[in-house]
């Protein structure tokens, strides 16, 4: 369990990087626009995600 773990670990954090880079190509040929509003939703949602990841292996199930 602790490698299907740090998968989903790695790849929530890939995403919130993604979701950055987006919102700054964005910014760069539109400006402020709407747009910036999903990747910044998404992000939200994986750093919620890579939050809950980090409280599910502290608990003993996933050690």
């Amino acid at each position: 369990m602790y490698i299907a773990l740090s998968i989903m670990l790695v790849a929530a954090m890939f995403v919130l990087f993604m979701c950055g880079y987006y919102t700054a190509v964005i910014k760069a040929k539109y400006g402020k626009n709407w747009l910036q509003a999903v990747p910044i939703t998404v992000a939200l949602l994986m750093f919620n995600i890579i939050w809950a990841l980090v409280e599910l292996s502290k608990t003993a199930r996933w050690q």
